[in-house]
């Protein structure tokens, strides 16, 4: 892969997440739905490109995690329609993040530090604060997001400490850290446009697709950035 692949890669996939924006604005649901689950099996594509080409199973692991995600995307378009789709999308959520978990703790690269449990606290605090303020009201699906909570925010904190805690990160440990800060930060918005009080506004949808999207293509860059490091 090239630096010329990268920028390919980002201008089709900018091209394809202004599109499905317009789609969910439109309230076109099947389309919206088709043009979601493409641009998160072209994130997963690439991601899984780049770990073959690595030929580590530590990258396979995590590259496993990005598949998880397709199946999560589709069963999550009917957060307001279908609970047990909905929890069948949490499920595969969860699968991607466990992967991604494993793929850092049993890498021997990214050692277990003190700052990822410190990280983890301040974004379970900002999280908090969230539901408070904005009074947010969960269903029965609850449970099941709390432990996904614990999930999603252990990998942002993980992810996002790498870039303090190696010396002299390279651009793929970027990448990495802003694919688990944006995902947190995805995460945020659709907590505000499903359960708060500002419910249902089509702004918090469009920062939590176009936040999280961005931050899937952070992740699979980072191991696209790794291929090109190694080469």
């Amino acid at each position: 892969m090239s630096n010329l692949a990268v920028a390919v890669i980002g201008v089709l996939y900018a091209a394809l997440l202004v599109y499905y924006i317009l789609l969910e604005k439109q309230e076109k649901f099947l389309n919206a739905t088709i043009a979601k689950v493409i641009l998160s099996a072209f994130a997963s594509g690439v991601c899984v490109y780049a770990a073959v080409l690595l030929g580590n199973y530590v990258f396979y692991i995590f590259a496993l995690g990005m598949v998880f995600a397709v199946p999560a995307d589709f069963f999550l378009q009917y957060i307001k329609t279908d609970l047990m789709k909905y929890r069948a999308g949490i499920f595969f959520f969860g699968l991607m993040h466990i992967c991604l978990l494993t793929s850092f703790y049993i890498s021997s690269i990214y050692r277990i530090t003190f700052l990822e449990f410190i990280l983890f606290a301040v974004l379970i605090g900002i999280l908090l604060a969230f539901m408070l303020i904005g009074k947010w009201k969960i269903g029965p699906e609850k449970l099941q997001l709390n432990i996904y909570t614990v999930l999603v925010v252990f990998m942002a904190s993980k992810a996002i400490s790498l870039s303090f805690t190696i010396p002299n990160p390279m651009i793929y440990v970027l990448m990495l850290s802003l694919g688990g800060l944006f995902f947190f930060i995805s995460d945020l918005f659709l907590g505000i446009w499903a359960y708060s009080k500002s419910s249902g506004k089509f702004i918090y949808l469009a920062l939590n697709r176009i936040i999280y999207f961005i931050g899937q293509l952070c992740l699979a860059f980072y191991l696209v950035f790794l291929v090109i490091a190694a080469n």
